[in-house]
Parts: structure tokens; C-alpha cells; sequence
């Protein structure tokens, strides 16, 4: 734990950075789960010849016993529920893509900064060690810190924590859709998630 705490001080300088491909990362979770409510309005209103054109209904909004429809998210010149939906799924993609690549950029950009400015300080410590620290250390010691140590924190850092957070926003907020829609039989699924997430 001391050392994650000693890493993490190198992350403050790309704080900013880093807060702000937490919440791309989030949109890219909400995307996800915003175009899984898009599913119902498809089969309801859209395949139905019958349906009225009327506001397209998304979800209930807890604890104020009003709907969210489809209308307060699109243009106000869009009437049927064709043209809202199709719109809606064609715009929360690209939102989707364009969050999923500059949190990920973001995410790197922090990552590599953390990891360069790690590599200038570890640089700094080995050149002020004194000879005996040298005659005791073999040289492959030393490279293989400064080389292979340094690598394996930086793939962390970048490619496991961009991926490790994008699921995890989506797993929430799928989760939050499935429950929406599901009701109690979701709840029940959901006691399984455990399960699926020790054996992978």
C-alpha cells in the first residue's frame, strides 16, 4: 500500500488530466447503457405501425414519478419516434467515440508523464549512489530495474487503467439499465455477477 501511495504522488502533477478521462470514461459507460434503453422504444414504437406519435418513454426517474422520454435529449424539430430514435443512436455512438478516445488519451497522456517523470527521479537516485552500491549491484540488476520494472508499471498505468475503468463504467450503468428494465428478476441475476467475475 506505501508503495501504490509513493506512485500516485507522481500522478498529482496530471491530476487535472487524469480527473478528466475518469469522466470521459464515465460518458463512454453511460453511452453504452443509454443506447441498451434505446431497445424498448425500437420494438414499442418504431417496428409498430400503431403506435401513436407521442413522446418516446426511456425510463422512470426515482423518487419523482416522472418519465424520461426521448424528446429532451434530441432536437425539438424531431417528432417521430423513427427519426428520434434513429437520430439518438447515431449521435450517442459518435459522443461514445469521441469520449472513448480522449479518455483514453488523457489516460495515457498522465500515464507517460507519471512514468517519465519516475524514470528521471530512479535515473537521479542510481547516479547518486555511491561506488559500493555499484560493485555490489550487477549491472543487468540495474538495467532490468530501470527498463523492465518501469515498463510493466507504464502498461499498467495506461493500457490496464483505460480499460479497467471503461468497464467498469459500463458494467454500472448496464448494470443500472438491466435493473431498470428487469425489476426484481434483475436483482436476482445480478447475485451471479460475483461468480462471472472470480472465474474470469
Amino acid at each position: 500500500m506505501q508503495r501504490l501511495l509513493r506512485l500516485l504522488r507522481y500522478l498529482l502533477p496530471y491530476s487535472a488530466q487524469a480527473l478528466l478521462a475518469v469522466v470521459l470514461l464515465a460518458a463512454v459507460g453511460l453511452l453504452d447503457a443509454f443506447r441498451l434503453l434505446l431497445i424498448g422504444p425500437v420494438f414499442d414504437r418504431v417496428l409498430n405501425p400503431h403506435s401513436p406519435d407521442t413522446s418516446v418513454s426511456l425510463f422512470k426517474i426515482p423518487h419523482q414519478h416522472r418519465w424520461m422520454t426521448l424528446d429532451h435529449l434530441v432536437p425539438s424539430n424531431f417528432h417521430n419516434p423513427w427519426t428520434m430514435v434513429a437520430f439518438a443512436l447515431v449521435a450517442s455512438t459518435l459522443l461514445k467515440g469521441i469520449c472513448d478516445y480522449a479518455g483514453t488519451y488523457l489516460v495515457n497522456f498522465a500515464g507517460f508523464g507519471m512514468i517519465t517523470d519516475l524514470r528521471d527521479d530512479l535515473y537521479q537516485s542510481i547516479l547518486r549512489r555511491s561506488a559500493r552500491f555499484f560493485h555490489s549491484q550487477t549491472t543487468a540488476t540495474l538495467l532490468s530495474t530501470i527498463v523492465n520494472d518501469v515498463e510493466r508499471v507504464q502498461f499498467a498505468i495506461t493500457a490496464v487503467l483505460a480499460e479497467f475503468l471503461q468497464q467498469f463504467f459500463t458494467f454500472l450503468f448496464t448494470a443500472a439499465v438491466v435493473i431498470d428494465i428487469g425489476g426484481k428478476l434483475a436483482w436476482v441475476l445480478l447475485l451471479f455477477v460475483p461468480f462471472v467475475v472470480a472465474s474470469s
